[in-house]
């Protein structure tokens, strides 16, 4: 692309994953890719080998269309464009047919170095695809470590354009904090139970917290943010001060100081290992709060450009590297492919029967419980 040309959108786009089920770190990256490419005009086609919950039902809601669970359906080489996490290339029917692009553009999001499924490295990357996303300045280095080859970009878990937001003046001490966790760290659950005593505190996710999508009024809305990962940069997009800690440990308010090395390591918590007791905590929450507020207040808007999302998108409207009959070229030459197929195809069936066993037992519970109201077995 040359001359600054606007680049054609892609009329097809497919986003394959390994679950959506969760509001989490990988099923909300799969659903702000999902939610940006069809309000663009994309035709998007979502896969996954395991749809349910809350997340498929936002995925339907962006796209028009269900989560499609069934490998058998889907042809990468009839898309313009492909999105994928996890390890599913393995999956999808590469033969030709009568619908093919001549050229697909075939993007992997890496999300991890520590997760098998996340990390990178399988033959079909190697043979498919044209970029990779890394999560993190990590990721990325890992995916050098091990020879991956394919070019890279950081994308940071860029936050969708909505988070940016002006700063905007705080109170001298926290009146509301938006704590976003899919944990339960016993610490930061004592201390937020004492926040509580003179400061509202919302809970975002799991283990007792509202189960739903980030927003960006709630993070707009709230004096401090505590939180780990994905959450991370929405904070950063709005000038909020975040506090960083969980069930890993964390360096806190944010500064000049600590955000290289909490960055480097994705805002998890890792880069420090500190971890502090419940009332250590909450003094912290608010005698740093100042900090926080300096950090939030002063971090330069060219700095936080690398936290959106946009940017990254447009990576995926690039021409590909090599036409789709070189492609699949490279995947009938490799002898090692078959055996990939098999892996993935292992990776999907072990997760489906967990979840029918997940399922089953959320059955006998219901049923359980029922008996008990009823008066037990001898009422039934």
């Amino acid at each position: 692309m040359t001359g600054g040309a606007r680049r054609e959108q892609p009329r097809r786009l497919l986003i394959a994953t390994h679950y959506l089920l969760r509001i989490a770190g990988s099923e909300v990256v799969a659903y702000e890719t999902a939610r940006h490419f069809a309000a663009a005009g994309c035709q998007v086609s979502v896969f996954a080998n395991a749809a349910n919950g809350p997340m498929a039902a936002m995925i339907e809601a962006v796209t028009g269309a269900p989560v499609i669970t069934d490998p058998d359906r889907i042809r990468p080489f009839t898309y313009d464009m492909v999105y994928v996490q996890h390890q599913v290339l393995g999956l999808f029917d590469y033969r030709v047919s009568a619908d093919d692009r001549a050229m697909t553009r075939m993007v992997a999001g890496r999300l991890s170095r520590w997760s098998y499924l996340e990390s990178g490295g399988w033959l079909h990357d190697r043979l498919l695809l044209d970029h990779v996303l890394a999560n993190s300045e990590l990721t990325a280095e890992h995916l050098a470590t091990i020879g991956h080859g394919t070019p890279t970009t950081i994308f940071y878990n860029a936050a969708p354009a909505a988070f940016f937001r002006p700063f905007v003046a705080k109170p001298a001490t926290p009146r509301r904090i938006l704590w976003i966790s899919n944990h339960r760290d016993p610490a930061l659950g004592e201390a937020v139970d004492r926040l509580r005593q003179s400061i509202v505190v919302d809970h975002v996710g799991e283990q007792g917290g509202q189960v739903t999508l980030v927003t960006p009024e709630m993070i707009a809305a709230a004096d401090a943010v505590v939180s780990i990962g994905k959450s991370v940069p929405y904070a950063l997009a709005a000038h909020v001060p975040v506090y960083i800690y969980d069930h890993l440990g964390g360096p806190g308010y944010l500064d000049a100081d600590t955000v290289g090395q909490a960055a480097r390591f994705n805002f998890s918590g890792r880069c420090c290992e500190r971890k502090l007791t419940g009332e250590a905590l909450a003094a912290e929450i608010v005698g740093d709060y100042a900090k926080g507020v300096a950090f939030a207040r002063d971090t330069p808007a060219a700095w936080l450009e690398r936290y959106r999302q946009p940017r990254y998108m447009d990576l995926l409207l690039d021409a590909p590297l090599a036409t789709n009959a070189e492609k699949r070229r490279r995947l009938l030459d490799s002898p090692f492919v078959m055996q990939e197929r098999m892996l993935a195809a292992h990776l999907r069936e072990d997760l489906r029967t967990r979840q029918r066993l997940l399922q089953q037992i959320r059955v006998l519970d219901s049923r359980l419980k029922a008996l008990g109201a009823a008066g037990g077995p001898a009422a039934a």
